[in-house]
């Protein structure tokens, strides 16, 4: 499948008003080596309180993508097609991720490129691991001048996370029907997108979230970070409604194929959610994310371990 993504990674200068407004800082950039870090915590929490992928979305989008961004001959730009991230060990629920990101193979000629990377928790100890694929663009930065300004974006208060008392004693299920209809927080990350829940069954949902501004990068689509935020979202609630009364769960890896971006002025994005097999430890995920006329904008897969 040919990938058609138009979101932009970090620009090898500085962080844009996105990775500011995520709380991502530039710790050391220089060509094809790159290392971010960001601040987790309650403002990027599940509905549980805890940090998921979805949480760092922005960051792993970043980086290592970034690393072939800043690697790139002036006027050319550089957009992902595909990322995947591997998790090592559970994210912090608070404290530090450091993201270092090199490139591992540039071809301007054919106009693509590989990066890898790795995130490090505050103490040095792996937490994911994390591979992208780049192509090059020559589409105009259409929003290049806001994003790229400096100017901080506004952060919102978090919406709170459910009450322990409020999942305990309940099958995944049911909670997830409850997030459903408002019976229970959705959490601050789905907060923060505004993701709403429309149909629940077990082993499948649907949800909604709207375009932002806040969500655009440099040419005026939602940047990719965003979009692996609600595909990640999404899969952890698919693997809930498997869940019996007090099981855990949690999203071991997520390979993503960029296909189209979204403006950022666009209508609703659906996404959609549903479990291909699930046995007693290991449940395995597809997912889309699709606009108001059927064109997917990106599909993923995942894998959900059930404890």
């Amino acid at each position: 499948m040919t990938a058609t993504t138009d979101h932009l990674s970090t620009a090898p200068e500085s962080l844009d008003r996105l990775n500011l407004f995520m709380g991502v800082q530039a710790r050391e950039v220089r060509p094809g080596h790159l290392v971010l870090a960001q601040e987790v915590g309650s403002r990027f929490h599940d509905h549980r309180g805890q940090t998921i992928l979805g949480s760092i979305g922005v960051l792993a989008d970043a980086c290592p993508g970034g690393t072939l961004g800043n690697s790139i001959p002036a006027g050319v730009g550089m957009v992902l097609s595909q990322m995947s991230a591997t998790l090592a060990a559970p994210l912090p629920a608070h404290g530090v991720v450091v993201a270092t990101g090199d490139a591992v193979h540039l071809d301007v000629d054919a106009g693509i490129g590989l990066a890898a990377g790795v995130m490090h928790d505050g103490d040095g100890a792996a937490v994911a691991v994390l591979q992208s694929r780049g192509v090059l663009v020559t589409r105009p930065r259409a929003n290049a001048d806001a994003v790229l300004s400096g100017e901080r974006l506004p952060v919102p208060a978090p919406e709170p996370c459910a009450a322990p008392d409020e999942l305990a004693g309940r099958a995944g299920l049911d909670v997830v029907d409850a997030i459903a209809s408002g019976r229970i927080a959705r959490g601050p990350l789905a907060g923060l997108l505004d993701l709403n829940l429309t149909d629940v069954e077990r082993g499948s949902l649907t949800a909604t979230f709207a375009p932002q501004a806040w969500m655009s990068n440099p040419l005026g689509s939602i940047q990719g970070g965003v979009l692996i935020t609600a595909a990640d979202l999404v899969n952890g609630l698919v693997a809930q409604t498997l869940t019996a009364v007090d099981q855990q769960y949690r999203i071991l890896d997520l390979r993503i194929d960029f296909v189209r971006s979204p403006d950022t002025d666009g209508p609703d994005i659906r996404a959609e959610a549903e479990v291909v097999r699930a046995g007693r430890r290991l449940a395995l995920i597809e997912s889309r994310l699709i606009d108001n006329s059927g064109q997917v904008l990106i599909r993923a897969a995942a894998s959900a371990q059930l404890f």
